[in-house]
């Protein structure tokens, strides 16, 4: 579960309740769910399928109680909580939330916005960048673990112009990986290229002689980083 998102957060019930009841609910509601987006969502409001990884009750104090749940992305956890509070019977709502992880990424490799400012003072009156490569990662850091594509040099320019990808363009595939899957373009250095959508599942990728086998849907690589293989 690279790309879940753990989540710490408080949540009142409308009404005593009893600890029990709570702890076999939350159980009930680990695993598979199904959620409908909140009115206020920026997502057309389809009935989707998400997996509660984990959800624990850490705390009880009178009608709130402190909890920690891990999840797949695009999970509503203000949901999930009115879901718990209708299910108890009594209601209930989110009164706070805090995300502590995303993918690998926690908040213990997280810096504050003063740690930033130093790092970049540092930098820019005394020209020494340890403390700010040590608090400004590069983007391949967030992605370990995002399923790849590795390209050959002769064809890094062409993907960072935007054009698509060839199959006589790939050196190697992570996978197994189906048709439709986002990934990773990657250099063979592991840089970040950007980022496609196969139009075919890994093992066809692996035997394919021509033809495109990703389209690309975002750039982040500077396009003149490599040099140019036409015109």
């Amino acid at each position: 579960h690279m790309m879940s998102k753990e989540y710490v957060g408080v949540c009142e019930m409308h009404g005593d309740f009893d600890e029990k009841n709570l702890m076999k609910w939350v159980e009930k509601l680990t695993g598979a769910i199904y959620q409908k987006p909140p009115v206020k969502s920026s997502v057309k409001r389809a009935l989707r399928r998400r997996m509660i990884l984990k959800f624990t009750i850490e705390d009880i104090a009178e009608r709130r109680f402190v909890f920690r749940v891990v999840t797949e992305p695009g999970t509503y956890i203000r949901k999930l909580l009115h879901d718990l509070g209708l299910l108890m019977g009594v209601g209930a709502h989110m009164v706070e939330l805090r995300r502590t992880r995303d993918g690998f990424l926690g908040e213990e490799s997280s810096s504050t916005l003063l740690e930033l400012y130093a790092a970049w003072h540092m930098y820019s009156k005394e020209g020494d960048d340890t403390l700010l490569r040590k608090t400004v990662k590069p983007i391949e850091y967030a992605l370990k673990g995002f399923p790849s594509v590795y390209i050959k040099d002769s064809a890094v320019a062409a993907v960072a112009h935007g054009a698509p990808l060839a199959a006589k363009g790939v050196s190697k595939i992570d996978h197994p990986l189906s048709k439709g899957d986002t990934v990773c373009i990657k250099t063979l250095k592991g840089e970040c290229v950007g980022f496609g959508v196969l139009t075919m599942d890994s093992d066809e990728v692996i035997h394919a002689r021509s033809g495109v086998v990703a389209t690309v849907e975002r750039v982040v690589m500077d396009r003149n980083l490599y040099p140019k293989t036409w015109g």
